[in-house]
Parts: C-alpha cells; sequence; structure tokens
C-alpha cells in the first residue's frame, strides 16, 4: 500500500518518504500507524490521510486502523480527527 501511496505533495510514494515513523499489527489484525504529515498546516494532508486510513481499512484482514500524527503542531488533534471512532 505504501509503496503506491503518495501524499499530494510529495513525488515519492509514502515508502519513500520519511513520513511514516512506525507501523505495527496485532494478531487481531489492527493496523497502528506512526506518522508526520507532509505539511501540518495543508487540510488536503488531513484528506489524505483520512483517505488512505479508509484504504487500509478495506483490506481483507483488517480489523481496524488507528493512526498516531506526531512531531508537529497539534498532533493530537491530527490524530483525535483521524480516528473516529
Amino acid at each position: 500500500m505504501f509503496r503506491t501511496w503518495r501524499d499530494p505533495h510529495a513525488e515519492h510514494p509514502l515508502s519513500e518518504t520519511d513520513q511514516i515513523r512506525g507501523v505495527e499489527v496485532s494478531d487481531e489484525g489492527i493496523v497502528q500507524i506512526v506518522m508526520v504529515p507532509e505539511r501540518p498546516h495543508c487540510p488536503c494532508c488531513l484528506y489524505d490521510l483520512k483517505d488512505l486510513r479508509e484504504k487500509i481499512q478495506s483490506l481483507r484482514g483488517v480489523a481496524g486502523v488507528q493512526l498516531k500524527i506526531t512531531d508537529v503542531p497539534a498532533a493530537e488533534r491530527w490524530t483525535r480527527v483521524l480516528n473516529p471512532e
């Protein structure tokens, strides 16, 4: 997934950037991703991460997805908005 997903502001797929800081997949199928948005004040980055979360959620075997945003101003707000559960 990360090899083909492109941030709206990046030339390269997510797998070739430093935006992804960590990925964990539990035995129950819960995917936790720690990320740094390319541009923390850009609304399209927020919508893009929402779309990425939904795409991962749609994969077979995935029971849930949690994005944790880090290293940007108001990271906790980004995290809260991106994880509606």
